[in-house]
Order: structure tokens, then sequence, then C-alpha cells
């Protein structure tokens, strides 16, 4: 989730809300409203809840509504070329936490899906049997063995950890795609694949918020388990050894085991 600034951060804000709820709807879970087995460290519940219900309005104010147009009124034929785009633009990234993170595996999937598309524009999808390769430094410094720090309930951005609001903020510097095409196209990008993620779980959404007991736990334990997958992808152990950059890391670094079966 890149971090923005200036007022046309707001609306992505809202959209990156809706892919961490939708996400979050999509996370295989027999007890939504359960902890588990990731631990629940949110101390500042209080106003997490207040900020979350804001940002629930928010969502239901704006990107809801630009969901259902996206899926009433774009053309078919349009909506997978544009589907390809947004997922190809974000494989830059993907491609250099992959580096980072020893995954050299992830790393050849994300650059070979990015240059193979690049003669139709980045509209094409050069691997139909594969799905895109997602990484961030959220996920990236938990492979390097950072803990999440306190949940933390962003106002706009949604829900995160420290270690995910770090990330966040490391991203907007070093994304790829904002170094080469600015900041204008980081957020149309996040804004497009949040409308693509909401016209496609706007009925897992609404089920969510259905049959939650308590929606805001639900969201925070899914978000918890959503994070830990994407960081360990399939793997057994998800800490690996941080390059040499000055770091001193707490653990024992165990190399973490990589699979083409294990693709997002």
């Amino acid at each position: 989730m890149p971090l923005l600034k200036r007022g046309s951060g707001r609306i992505l804000g809202v959209a990156l809300l809706a892919v961490a709820l939708t996400a979050c709807a999509g996370t295989p879970n027999d007890d939504p409203d359960a902890a588990a087995d990731v631990e629940i460290n949110d101390p500042l519940e209080i106003p997490n809840r207040f900020i979350f219900a804001f940002n629930v309005g928010l969502d239901q104010l704006v990107l809801q509504p630009a969901a259902v147009t996206y899926r009433d009124l774009m053309p078919d034929e349009l909506k997978v070329p544009i589907g390809n785009l947004i997922a190809n633009l974000f494989m830059p990234l993907s491609f250099l936490h992959s580096m980072l993170q020893g995954d050299f595996e992830r790393a050849e999937m994300a650059a070979s899906r990015f240059v193979a598309s690049a003669p139709t524009l980045f509209l094409g999808n050069p691997f139909p049997d594969r799905a895109p390769v997602y990484e961030d430094a959220g996920q990236t410094l938990g492979v390097w063995g950072a803990g999440t720090g306190p949940y933390i309930m962003l106002p706009v951005l949604g829900p995160s950890n420290v270690r995910d609001t770090t990330g966040t903020i490391v991203d907007f510097f070093i994304d790829p795609l904002g170094i080469v095409a600015g900041s204008q196209a980081t957020i149309g990008r996040g804004v497009g694949s949040a409308v693509l993620s909401r016209e496609g779980n706007l009925e897992q959404v609404r089920d969510l918020q259905r049959n939650s007991v308590d929606y805001y736990a639900a969201v925070r334990s899914l978000y918890g388990q959503r994070r830990v997958a994407e960081i360990k992808n399939g793997s057994l152990e998800a800490t690996q050894a941080a390059p040499t950059i000055g770091l001193e890391l707490d653990f024992e670094p165990a190399p973490k085991q990589s699979s083409a079966a294990t693709t997002q």
C-alpha cells in the first residue's frame, strides 16, 4: 500500500481500505471472528475502532459505488486488458522485493511477466496459467524477521501494523514505477487495483459484515492471517537473512523455501 501525499491521496487511501477488507473477506477461515493462529496485539483498540468506523463509512460512500459502476458499465472485453495492465505494473516492485527476500524464483516470474507484456503496452497476460507475483516492503521486513508490532487502523489507509506501515513508507520512495513515472502513476495503479478488487468481492464483503459478530475483530484477525500467508508464500519458514545493509537483527536466519506452485 503506497504512502500518499497531497489531497489526491485520499481517494487511493479509501480504495486501499477496501482492498484490505476485500482481501480479508477472501481469506479461507471457518470462523472469521476467531483470532485463529494470529496473536492479537491491539493496545489501541478503542481509537482503532473509531477510525475503523470512519474508514468503513468512506468506503461505502466512495469505493463501493465506484466498483458497482465499473461492474455494470465497463464492457467485458475491456476488463481483461485493464486487469492485466494493473497487475503488470506491480511487477517491478515485486521483482525488487523478491530479490531482497532472496526468492529468485519469484523474482524471475515477476521480471519475465513485466518484460513479456511490454510489447502489448502491458495490457496482455503472457502467462495465462500463472498468477501475478505481489510483494511489498512489509513482506520483506517480515521475511527478514521483523515483528509486526501493534495493530494499527490508519485513517483512510485502513488496517496495518507498525511493520507494514513502515513498509508503506519505504515503498513510496523505492517503488520503480513511482521513480520512473511519478506518483500519479502509482496512485492510478493503486486506485485501479482497488476498484477491481472491490468489484470482485462485493458480495464477500457484504457477507462478512452481515455474518460477523464483531466486524472490526473479524477484519483484524483476517488481515493478520493474510499477511502471514503472504510473507510465507506457502513455505514452512518465512525468515531469511537480510542483505548486509547495516541492519542488526536478533534472530538466527533460516533459508526460505520457494516453490513455483505457490504463486499469488
